[in-house]
């Protein structure tokens, strides 16, 4: 008898979880097609420039470090080697910017009772990671094309790298968010912190060319365990120094201070 109520009980939670997600996913739908207007604007420049702007970080760097400053031969080898890193500091950079305006973006929204805080961080999360998904997947296909590159040896690697740093950013967006609606400057703080964190990535080096006293200070970083993955995902013996589990429980971590900062700054609540 107890069985059969137990059964009958579990049914309808069923029902009520399955209509929820349903409602959740039209609602995430729904604010990535908004999101995706907004960002880029009705026309097809704006999806044009988010995916050339990598390719035209990664060729000024590549002159500027290897032909210019570093009186080197240009080589596919150097671009690829930025290119496998920048565009995944983009992607990490972009992505927690763009949902530490979400809240304040999507405001008037937020009165409708199906739309939800972490909506609207998970609808720019999906929307930035579509997009450099595209925009990796193009510049993996163009080394193959053009210089014939090897190609990933070790794609785990890179997905599971792209993941975390993916995670990562929606932790850090979560809390630039609820701090926004506290403090008015806290996006322009972000982009002073981010410029030095161009540098200290690993972006233009790698972990294992530096001296052990500044790699003991970098591998605090966790951006740059994400990006030294996604290379050690391209590489056939690279990334020693790579630690995914640091990087995820960093993501994790972040992402758990950020929800409770979100639901302490909520309206009514400040």
């Amino acid at each position: 008898m107890s069985l059969h109520l137990n059964s009958g009980s579990a049914a309808p939670e069923a029902l009520r979880l399955r209509h929820g997600l349903v409602v959740m996913g039209r609602t995430l739908f729904a604010l990535i097609l908004r999101e995706a207007r907004v960002r880029h604007g009705r026309s097809r420049i704006g999806y044009a420039w988010a995916v050339l702007e990598p390719f035209v970080i990664v060729a000024v760097i590549t002159l500027l470090f290897s032909g210019i400053l570093g009186h080197r031969s240009v080589s596919y080898q150097l671009g690829i080697f930025y290119a496998l890193g920048v565009v995944q500091f983009q992607y990490f950079r972009h992505a927690s910017s763009y949902i530490g305006l979400s809240l304040e973006a999507n405001a008037p929204l937020l009165n409708y009772p199906t739309v939800h805080e972490v909506d609207t961080a998970l609808a720019r999360l999906l929307l930035d990671t579509a997009t450099y998904a595209i925009i990796t997947c193009l510049v993996i296909a163009f080394l193959l094309a053009f210089f014939r590159a090897s190609g990933p040896h070790h794609p785990e690697w890179m997905l599971l790298s792209i993941a975390g740093l993916g995670l990562l950013a929606l932790g850090i967006g979560l809390n630039l968010a609820a701090l926004q609606r506290r403090y008015e400057m806290t996006m322009q703080v972000w982009s002073l912190v981010t410029a030095p964190l161009f540098f200290f990535s690993a972006l233009l080096f790698s972990l294992s060319s530096l001296p052990p006293d500044y790699r003991a200070i970098l591998l605090w970083n966790p951006v740059a365990h994400g990006i030294e993955g996604v290379r050690r995902g391209w590489y056939p013996d690279y990334g020693e120094y790579v630690d995914l589990p640091y990087l995820y429980f960093c993501a994790l971590l972040t992402i758990a201070v950020g929800l409770a900062q979100v639901l302490v700054t909520r309206r009514g609540l400040r």
